[in-house]
């Protein structure tokens, strides 16, 4: 038995064009490259997540499930919750999808009121069947949205360590909201993307004093994925014009997997945060 990794991207920008409206344009990351990443890091499943250049446009996300079949790939798809009609949704289910992405922090949809707006009208589109929300947004606009969490009647996943940055100057409050956040019996950590929350910094050091806190909360409602390929900092964007390819950074996936197992309390917990908790949340 493997590990799963629950949160990997593909870009296939030749067969598949990015959206006109984007906020960087990555370069090349197919299938087959995400079949060598998953040998590097000793994965036998994953779940590929929509990434934001693509829009709502889930083809190469959909393609690479199918080139990789259903029983090694899930998928989590982005839709348009004011357009998206039941029968599409249905059909992203029987493509391999388990939920959808509402990435509204790398498209600056942070505000509380549009984040609440947003996160309620997803659940409204997904009514009726078993798919999970998954969300990126800040912390500290997670914290605020607690009640509206709680509310929204399916699984919600929290993307990259639930959006924290060590470097927030109300970091210690956030923190302690978030644990608040994370007891809600629907929610899931994701613990993936750790340079995110440290500002690149060197992860273990910075991240290790307060994993305790999340594990904690969150119990056995915890998953990991890598982030592969790894795009680039959001901070760099605004100066690289979209013709302009941004490279993806050079990040070992084995170490930082390392890092997880120095983290969990026992090889139980390890083996739950890395397979046992996916297997069960994506349906494979």
């Amino acid at each position: 038995m493997g590990i799963i990794d629950a949160h990997v991207h593909v870009f296939e920008p030749k067969k598949f064009p990015y959206a006109t409206k984007r906020n960087y344009t990555p370069g090349e990351a197919t299938a087959e490259n995400l079949r060598n990443h998953m040998l590097r890091i000793g994965a036998d499943k994953v779940v590929i997540v929509q990434p934001s250049p693509y829009g709502a446009d889930n083809q190469a996300t959909v393609q690479a499930v199918e080139i990789l079949g259903q029983d090694v790939a899930r998928a989590i798809a982005v839709i348009d919750p004011e357009r998206t009609a039941p029968e599409f949704v249905s059909s992203l289910w029987h493509s391999g999808v388990r939920g959808v992405r509402a990435n509204l922090k790398t498209s600056g949809q942070t505000g509380i009121d549009t984040a609440r707006r947003q996160l309620e009208q997803l659940a409204d589109r997904l009514s009726g069947t078993d798919m999970a929300l998954q969300i990126f947004l800040p912390a500290d606009v997670i914290v605020e949205l607690k009640d509206t969490i709680r509310g929204l009647g399916r699984l919600t996943i929290l993307d990259h360590f639930a959006g924290l940055k060590i470097g927030d100057p109300n970091f210690s409050s956030t923190l302690d909201g978030l644990q608040e956040v994370l007891v809600l019996p629907n929610v899931v950590l994701k613990v993936s993307g750790s340079v995110r929350a440290t500002d690149y910094a060197d992860t273990p050091v910075a991240m290790e004093p307060f994993i305790p806190a999340l594990f904690d909360a969150a119990k056995d409602r915890i998953v990991w994925g890598s982030d592969w390929p790894h795009t680039g900092k959001s901070s760099e964007r605004a100066a690289r014009p979209l013709s302009e390819i941004e490279p993806f950074m050079e990040i070992d996936d084995a170490k930082s997997l390392g890092y997880i197992r120095e983290w969990c309390r026992s090889e139980a917990e390890f083996r739950n945060i890395t397979y046992g908790t996916s297997k069960e949340i994506y349906g494979f």
